[in-house]
């Protein structure tokens, strides 16, 4: 199935369902999801047609004739310009809708982990074992705001790290949950 990265991805993405936009930027169609998300975010009351784009526009650092010309596909915007609309996108609509679903769910206090688990150097005599771990709450914190900032692979750095912690074992040899079949629910 996944290693711990994966899983941790996985257990994390079920438990606080994200909206986001699939499609790369660099494609016709989420160029213009992202536009319309910045445009529908930007928009007040009583606006006139056009005017949330301006705002949109001048909020990226483009201007609003270039916003324009994307918009009815007459131009294609340069790298620059998308790390701008990027940058702009995650601030005004990914981040308050990851903060709004983290705090909907709270953070989990248990961790229920199947894998082949190496703990403090010794195995598990069960190939892959299920282990319920507790309290995970501080650790589960930490592993959810590496994951919404840096991605999985450093969740599951952070998430290894901070179960040895909480269970006081030495960093090395540590905790490793190890395998290509690991799996993680939040109880």
């Amino acid at each position: 199935m996944a290693d711990l990265a994966g899983a941790l991805d996985a257990a994390l993405r079920a438990r606080y369902r994200l909206t986001e936009v699939k499609t790369p930027i660099t494609q016709r169609r989420g160029l213009t999801a992202r536009m319309n998300q910045l445009e529908k975010t930007l928009s007040q009351q009583g606006d006139r047609k056009g005017s949330a784009g301006v705002r949109a526009a001048k909020a990226a650092g483009i201007s609003p004739r270039t916003w324009e010309r994307w918009r009815k596909g007459e131009q294609k915007p340069g790298a620059a310009s998308v790390r701008k609309l990027e940058t702009l996108f995650n601030r005004l609509v990914t981040l308050p809708r990851t903060r709004r679903a983290l705090a909907s769910k709270g953070v989990p206090n248990r961790v229920t982990v199947t894998a082949e688990i190496n703990w403090n150097g010794y195995k598990n005599r069960t190939a892959y074992r299920t282990t319920t771990l507790y309290p995970m709450k501080s650790v589960m914190a930490r592993v959810i705001r590496t994951w919404a900032t840096a991605g999985p692979e450093a969740a599951a750095d952070v998430f290894q790290s901070g179960t040895a912690q909480a269970h006081n074992v030495p960093e090395e040899p540590g905790i490793q949950f190890e395998g290509d079949d690991v799996e993680i629910e939040f109880p």
